[in-house]
């Protein structure tokens, strides 16, 4: 119950299939920074997107925001896929 997954991926991305339980919120949003930072700061949070760079440039703004325990996942949900992980639609 404390661990989030957040899809740092546009909306459309997330549609197209996501991992489960995963939150979307969208790097490119205007408002992303305040969204990050309305965000429980005491959970641990799985950080992806497509590809890595968007997830690691969100995980930093989460530092920056004092959270601690956040995770950012190695090249993001094309190593996940092709590992044969699940996703959902």
């Amino acid at each position: 119950p404390d661990f989030i997954i957040l899809d740092v991926r546009t909306s459309a991305e997330f549609v197209d299939g996501h991992i489960e339980n995963a939150i979307n919120l969208d790097f490119y949003s205007e408002t992303i920074r305040k969204e990050i930072d309305q965000l429980n700061k005491s959970k641990t949070y799985l950080v992806y997107c497509r590809s890595g760079v968007r997830s690691l440039n969100s995980a930093k703004i989460m530092e920056g925001l004092n959270f601690s325990n956040v995770y950012n996942m190695l090249d993001g949900i094309i190593r996940w896929r092709g590992e044969g992980l699940p996703t959902v639609k």
